[in-house]
């Protein structure tokens, strides 16, 4: 199943202080959540998780959706993957009506997602054991 190929790109590039088995979250089966990867050479490079979640920092009477656990090997950035991933998904989410994806983006992740079109919102903020994060969207 493709959602359990995730956990290892989860592990590697997000969660290394987890165990594998760690790696899934409670929102993965939501019949709502997607979960989206690109591919270079029949492996797996990047993922995404999408949930339907609002967030109050928006207007919440717009149909949002929720990035979460997005990753790409070490080895693979900057072959376009994570790009890839988010076009598919703006494409995919734009055919069910959604207007606004948002993210949690790790400090070190805010220039990739600014490269592709993310706006970011408010100050950066501590998430205990993972990091800075500051909380980024784009509208589709």
């Amino acid at each position: 199943m493709f959602l359990e190929s995730t956990y290892n790109i989860r592990n590697k590039v997000l969660w290394p202080h987890k165990k594998l088995e760690n790696c899934n979250l409670s929102i993965d089966k939501l019949h709502s959540t997607f979960h989206f990867g690109s591919y270079l050479d029949n492996n797996l490079i990047s993922i995404g998780t999408f949930l339907k979640e609002k967030n109050i920092n928006f207007n919440t009477t717009i149909k949002q959706y929720r990035l979460r656990a997005m990753g790409t090997l070490k080895l693979y950035e900057g072959n376009n993957g994570g790009k890839y991933l988010i076009d598919f998904a703006k494409k995919y989410l734009k055919e069910k009506n959604i207007d606004l994806i948002w993210c949690d983006a790790r400090e070190i992740a805010i220039p990739f997602y600014k490269k592709i079109g993310f706006k970011s919102t408010g100050n950066i903020y501590e998430i205990p054991i993972i990091g800075r994060h500051k909380l980024m969207y784009i509208y589709i």
